[in-house]
């Protein structure tokens, strides 16, 4: 038995050494509180809070090696099922971090069995179960959480999650919502909720969502894109200064991205402001490195164009443009995108550029030669649908080559036929 139990709970000085080490940890102060944690384990004994403690704070500070091997060595000492569900939760927890879901599924269904009512535990499986795509199994776990705990934040952000993946977005907004209402300061959500509001035509609603999190946050990789959505529904109301400013916003957050300035084009267009426009659209270029990465550089700098009065220029533009733009990606994201099979240019909607950035991580990463040997097969499909009359689909198999992920792909033209008997191209890249 640990010294504690022997003495029928811990004593008065144990007492005190926990909550100080509680404290640290809560203060964020890690390395002090290791050092409390060993001084106590030298001093009392290996008891179950304090080995619960240690390898608690290995996962604070996002050591998914350090916590595993924490709670295996406290599981060979710990007595009571509680401990032990902890330490499995945290373990599940840190090969969660450590992408490593079916390890962590174990950890947690281990940590379930041991103490079914440990809410930490069920969320955490959910979380795993969604990060395997095992959706019927993560919303078990959320409402068996929810059950156990109505009043926190996170389960029902995990549905809403899994709804949007099935397409529920009505009552994906419900649940971020809640979430939202119990944890004002869980970022993510409100973000999601505010994208949600905006493509239910709700724009007052989700600007007033925005409000907090583009004036408070603090995770630049959310505020940056609330502070696009609001600025692009500010457009929509009419509120040209406020929608500058909040493109501004994210160019602050992101200075090295181009999509606060394509942002600031668009304001400085509805403004009538097309000098400006080309401004901060030769900014946004600058930081994309290559213009057909950023395809509505394109499409805004024809609009700002076509404003000063010089359409040859802005047709030149528009048929360069290949591919759907990137910004509402980023503004909305991809699951939620309104426009991502909707082409710039009706006669080039193949996104190469693209289509080797999901090959390859980037198309700078792609071999030489590789983009304009894909580039002449999608040149030729005209001539290749004109000679194939009424085919409705056409695969082309791409090269296996080195640095490319994922198994061999094809890339997938879909060919409508609308009435006149000209083909139109939907293509996709898919496995």
């Amino acid at each position: 038995m640990s010294q504690s139990d022997q003495a029928g709970g811990p004593s008065k000085e144990q007492e005190e050494a926990i909550d100080a080490i509680d404290t640290l940890i809560a203060g964020g102060e890690l390395e002090q509180a290791e050092q409390a944690i060993e001084d106590a384990l030298e001093r009392f004994g290996a008891n179950d809070t304090l080995l619960v403690l240690r390898a608690e704070l290995a996962l604070e500070g996002s050591d998914p090696e350090e916590c595993v091997f924490a709670v295996q060595d406290a599981l060979k000492h710990v007595e009571s099922d509680e401990a032990r569900a902890q330490l499995l939760a945290f373990e599940g927890y840190a090969h969660y971090e450590a992408d490593a879901y079916e390890e962590g599924r174990r950890a947690f269904n281990d940590a379930v069995r041991a103490d079914g009512e440990l809410w930490t535990a069920v969320v955490g499986r959910a979380m795993v179960h969604e990060a395997q795509g095992f959706l019927r199994a993560a919303l078990l776990d959320v409402e068996r959480a929810i059950a156990l705990d109505p009043e926190e934040a996170q389960p029902y952000s995990i549905r809403g999650n899994i709804l949007l993946a099935v397409g529920n977005g009505a009552q994906a907004e419900a649940d971020f919502k809640k979430a939202v209402e119990l944890e004002p300061e869980d970022e993510e959500s409100r973000l999601t909720l505010a994208r949600l509001l905006s493509l239910a035509k709700k724009p007052s609603e989700a600007i007033e969502v925005l409000e907090h999190l583009v004036e408070q946050g603090e995770d630049p990789d959310v505020v940056a894109p609330g502070a696009l959505l609001r600025s692009q529904l500010s457009l929509t109301l009419g509120s040209t200064a406020a929608a500058s400013e909040d493109a501004q916003r994210a160019i602050e957050l992101w200075p090295e991205e181009p999509w606060g300035y394509l942002q600031l084009a668009a304001c400085h267009l509805t403004a009538a402001q097309a000098d400006e426009a080309i401004v901060a659209l030769k900014k946004a270029e600058e930081l994309a490195g290559d213009i057909r990465d950023v395809p509505d550089i394109y499409a805004l700098r024809a609009s700002a164009y076509d404003m000063l009065e010089k359409p040859e220029k802005a047709k030149a533009l528009r048929e360069e443009a290949e591919g759907s733009p990137r910004l509402p990606g980023i503004v909305y994201g991809e699951a939620l995108n309104p426009v991502r099979n909707i082409p710039l240019n009706p006669n080039k909607p193949i996104d190469v550029r693209g289509l080797l950035t999901e090959l390859f991580g980037h198309p700078s990463k792609a071999p030489a030669g590789y983009e304009k040997a894909i580039r002449d097969v999608v040149d030729r499909l005209p001539e290749i649908i004109a000679q194939n009359p009424g085919v409705g689909r056409i695969q082309i198999e791409l090269p296996q080559v080195e640095g490319m992920s994922g198994p061999p792909r094809s890339l997938i033209v879909q060919v409508a036929q609308p009435r006149g008997g000209q083909p139109g191209q939907a293509p996709r890249a898919e496995a």
